[in-house]
């Protein structure tokens, strides 16, 4: 709950509105002109020194048009799709002090044109920072050549850049107005507005510089807690009640409310309110179904109409309504609504919904006013509350995440979805399922923009408000259990969009539940759900527009692409509203909207009609897509020609999306079938010739296929995946296929398989997390002979509940020298003996690393991983970290310092383990006992900081040899 003070937040939009106009320190597309003269793919690179210890550092990056590499000190950090989103990601190890290189190599993407940037936000030791961005500087080539990644490397004869324009600042979220929520921060805040009779003061709230935010009107004592929101042509308000019925708020034009009127209240819960000319449409949720209430001669309304009932439950049910661009009613569902079983169904018949079994799962219905025709338009959401058109006529949500699965790997978090025609985002309703599914897989909608946690209520466009035109046209999506409105910038590109997300106001409490736009440009929001206190909140915007900036060079051609790419998947959807089927060329787009569409196309037509030239199709991108579509047809027929095909394809040297869409189409086949033994052994060939994959995304499918194909090396590859990655996540997924594994173990794969397992102790997550471990742990042991669990039985306690195993013992050993940097090293230089690498690993547990640290698979990691560290570090940089651990903290590891609300002051480390929505934040204040937690209210945090004092403490060395720490060093330089 690291708080940004109100004025803080509104010197960070003045900071950014400078930037904007001033353009400093703002990134640029980078392109490389060929000795044609034309600009496109190439080589880039900006060699800095580094002249300080950096403790934080921060990399973004984005290709436009483009496959994107990104090289930071020589090694590769993230490998981008044309239309993937903007990377950030942490890389603070690499940024050492001396010379760095940051690289960047563009591949074409035809018929794109290529750009890319990067953006590396570096934090020192003393405080300062330092930007270093693309722009002239950088030196490129059209080509490569050998080392040119790395720091030393000789570049003077490179030629400088094109510079294609400034870097859209909305790609360029301060980390001030970053929507990541903190483990501090308290999931329970809305409680805060139980019991209360007024809303939240305002004046507490943050909200960018030039706006303002007036509290109109808190709910009386007998107009119940509000849910949702609407506007009429007169600026009226009508607001829906919890329990049930509608109010209807007129305003004067100071704001003030002049009258308050019931105009319903028998329709129960009503969470979608839309007008259509006079008449207002309601999603009544607890009285299932849709109504019309229509506007009568006196400006009242009549008794409501049933237009569409549904059947299912109430919990993540009818939700809102908007209008759409033909005019007809757009309403999205969640998933304890039934799916229709008459309407017409623009998505695949290959959905287990299509042919009568039920699922459930979150879905948006169009509906003829007129008519009352029903059609199915986008299913596989969970819990979307709101649903928005923007001004190009695309249809857009906010989805809810599992909380229950917070943690795992196939946990999805909150993320606003760009809702195309004829699309499944892969949701059904079947949380604490064992073993668990992936809702993200090649075969669903393009996923969207990840938002993390929070809970989605409604969204709407800014496209009537009197706002700026950065925010006019943003997508506002309300955060009821933060008490956030998040405002996500969808920049149109290819067929669909590049978004990014900012907070734009928040408080605590603001439970926020709806949000609308009067006509006077107004935003107005209300508060309410779960019984709370409601109130009504007016923004307006009262400052001075920036001027426009002209579009860049990059921004025009983006433009201009993006507007015939957005035509042509129109035209597809269009023919799948018409009725149209069929195999086309647009199966091999490299734009996944596109190539989606064109999928849902060719579904739609009988397998018949295009199997064989699914089977003998040339092109390898056309070739998987359809693949992917005849494997979930269910022929059987086809499965083994299938995975024949595959198998010739050279499919491994695609991108990443061609070949997680190859290992899932396998996946798929052999998913209740079993291949003939000499097609799994060619199968199992072709797949442990690419395993592993560059990408965790292809790895996490080919791991779980090899372990179900018997692979005698699935085991070796996939242990060391899981002991090298630090991602709780992507180490969790390969724990859990190798639970039951049985081919290609070895005494010290299974030994360090349960070292490993005894670290998801300390993972973080939902309430389902303790659940998933220790079913990976009982069915792992469960696979085991009697015989070889009987000599595992030690490192199989190591993951037993904390609270069962033996308290942490520290060893009191007599000081050695109080060593200093200068004389330990010296020390060190008069040893000859051969390091033992044996005694070196008892070194680590003796002087109490092992409790914070991980090598291998053996140790924890509270503090950073030490696998590979002698990669990144030298002798003198690890000595030193380790005798003045003080000097250099990476922001990421430091200690911090809690007040509480009545004076007590804490200082430790979060503490992993537990559930992210606990209203206690667990501290371990006691680096030599990591298991010693101390909890501390959130709500009674008054002040959280970071402390500039390592929790690791002085002289852990000092009771140890000079030929001692040899073998400690020689132990971390083995990998363990």
């Amino acid at each position: 709950m690291i708080r940004i003070p109100p004025l803080t937040f509104v010197i960070c939009f003045a900071l950014l509105a400078t930037l904007v106009s001033t353009g400093i320190a703002q990134p640029h597309w980078l392109s490389c002109r060929s000795t044609t003269g034309g600009v496109g793919a190439g080589c880039f690179r900006q060699t800095v020194s580094v002249e300080q210890p950096v403790i934080s550092a921060t990399l973004r990056g984005c290709g436009d048009g483009t496959f994107v590499e990104i090289f930071v000190g020589g090694k590769l950090i993230a490998e981008l799709e044309p239309y993937d989103p903007v990377l950030q990601v942490e890389v603070t190890e690499l940024c050492r002090q001396g010379r760095l290189a940051i690289a960047m190599q563009l591949r074409d993407c035809p018929p794109l044109r290529c750009a890319g940037f990067v953006q590396l936000d570096l934090k020192f030791a003393d405080g300062t920072n330092r930007k270093i961005v693309t722009d002239e500087g950088w030196l490129c080539r059209t080509t490569s050549v050998a080392g040119w990644v790395e720091n030393e490397f000789e570049d003077s004869d490179w030629q400088a850049p094109s510079l294609l324009g400034r870097v859209d600042d909305r790609l360029l979220t301060p980390p001030e107005l970053s929507t990541d929520i903190d483990v501090a921060e308290n999931y329970d805040q809305w409680k805060q507005a139980i019991g209360v009779r007024e809303g939240t003061d305002p004046a507490s709230f943050q909200l960018p510089q030039g706006y303002e935010i007036e509290l109109l009107r808190s709910a009386q004592e007998d107009e119940d807690s509000w849910i949702s929101l609407v506007t009429d042509a007169s600026g009226r308000l009508v607001i829906g009640k919890e329990k049930a019925g509608l109010l209807r708020l007129t305003l004067n034009a100071a704001g003030d409310v002049e009258l308050v009127e019931t105009i319903n209240d028998t329709m129960k819960e009503c969470r979608g309110l839309l007008f259509v000319g006079d008449d207002l449409y309601v999603n009544a949720n607890n009285s299932k179904g849709l109504y019309r209430l229509p506007m009568l001669d006196n400006s009242k309304f009549g008794d409501p109409e049933l237009v569409y009932e549904s059947s299912g439950g109430v919990g993540h049910g009818r939700n809102d309504l908007t209008l759409g661009p033909d005019g007809k009613i757009y309403s999205i569902q969640g998933d304890s609504v039934d799916l229709p079983t008459d309407a017409r169904d623009y998505t695949s018949p290959y959905r287990d919904s299509r042919h009568g079994i039920k699922t459930s799962e979150g879905h948006v219905l169009r509906v003829d006013s007129k008519s009352k025709a029903i059609e199915l338009l986008t299913s596989g959401l969970r819990n979307p509350f709101g649903i928005a058109f923007n001004a190009r006529g695309d249809c857009f949500t906010y989805d809810a995440d599992a909380e229950y699965d917070m943690g795992a790997p196939w946990y999805r978090p909150t993320r606003v979805n760009h809702l195309a025609i004829g699309g499944d985002f892969g949701w059904r309703g079947v949380t604490k399922q064992w073993p668990p599914y992936y809702p993200d897989h090649p075969d669903n909608a393009v996923p969207g923009f990840n938002i993390g946690k929070g809970s989605p209520t409604a969204v709407k466009f800014g496209t009537r408000s009197g706002f700026p035109t950065r925010y006019r046209e943003a997508l506002f999506v309300l955060d009821w259990t933060y008490g956030r409105v998040i405002a996500v910038h969808a920049i149109p590109r290819g067929s669909s969009y590049l978004m990014m997300a900012e907070t734009f106001l928040q408080g605590r409490p603001l439970n926020v539940t709806d949000l609308d736009f009067s006509p006077d440009g107004s935003m107005y929001l209300i508060t309410g759900g779960r019984a709370t206190q409601s109130a009504l909140y007016r923004i307006r915007y009262t400052g001075i527009e920036l001027p426009t900036r002209s579009l860049s060079e990059q921004q025009q051609y983006r433009r201009a692409n993006a507007d015939a790419a957005h035509a042509e998947r129109r035209r597809l959807e269009a023919e799948l509203t018409a009725g149209a089927s069929g195999f086309n060329s647009q199966l091999g787009s490299d734009d996944p909207w596109i190539r989606a569409a064109a999928r849902n196309l060719l579904e739609q037509a009988d397998v018949s009609e295009w199997k064989q030239s699914a089977l003998s199709e040339t092109n390898e991108k056309i070739a998987l897509s359809a693949l992917l579509s005849l494997a979930r047809s269910g022929d059987r027929s086809s499965r083994a020609k299938i995975i024949e095909r595959i198998c010739e394809l050279d499919w491994p040297e695609l991108s990443r999306s061609w070949r997680e869409t190859a290992v899932y189409t396998v996946a798929l086949c052999t998913r209740h079938w079993e291949p003939p033994t000499k097609l799994k052994k060619k199968l199992i060939a072709k797949l442990e010739n690419t395993y592993p994959d560059r990408e965790y995304s292809v790895n996490q499918i080919a791991s779980e296929l090899l372990v179900r194909l018997d692979s005698r090396n699935v085991v070796a590859t996939t242990i060391d995946l899981a002991t090298r990655t630090t991602a709780q996540a992507e180490q969790m997924h390969f724990l859990f296929v190798l639970r039951n594994a049985q081919l290609g173990w070895t005494p010290a794969y299974r030994r360090t398989y349960f070292h490993l397992l005894a670290g998801t102790r300390d993972y973080v997550g939902g309430q389902g997390m303790t659940d998933f471990v220790t079913k990976i742990r009982d069915e792992a042991i469960e696979s085991l002979g009697s015989d070889v669990r009987e000599t595992l039985m030690d490192v199989i306690r190591l993951s037993d509940p904390v609270d069962e195993r033996v308290p942490l013992v520290t060893v009191r050993r007599p000081i050695v020298a109080e060593w200093t940097l200068e004389t330990l090293t010296a020390a060190l230089g008069q040893v000859d003996s051969q390091s033992d690498i044996a005694r070196g690993k008892r070194v680590f547990a003796e002087a109490s690393c092992v409790h914070c640290h991980r090598v291998g698979g053996y140790g924890r990691l509270v503090g950073p991983d030490l696998t590979n560290v002698s990669r990144r570090f030298n002798q003198h940089d690890l000595l030193t970290s380790m005798i003045e651990p003080s000097k250099v903290i990476p922001e990421k590891y430091q200690s911090i310092q809690v007040v509480t609300k009545n004076g007590r002051v804490f200082v430790g480390i979060i503490a992993l383990g537990g559930d992210y929505r606990s209203t206690k934040l667990r501290l371990s204040t006691n680096a030599l006992d990591p298991y010693a937690i101390t909890e501390i209210e959130k709500q009674e945090i008054d002040q959280l900081e970071p402390s500039h004092t390592s929790w690791m403490p002085n002289g852990l060395l000092n009771t140890f040899t000079a030929e001692d720490v040899a073998d400690l060093l020689a132990y971390l330089r083995s990998g363990g």
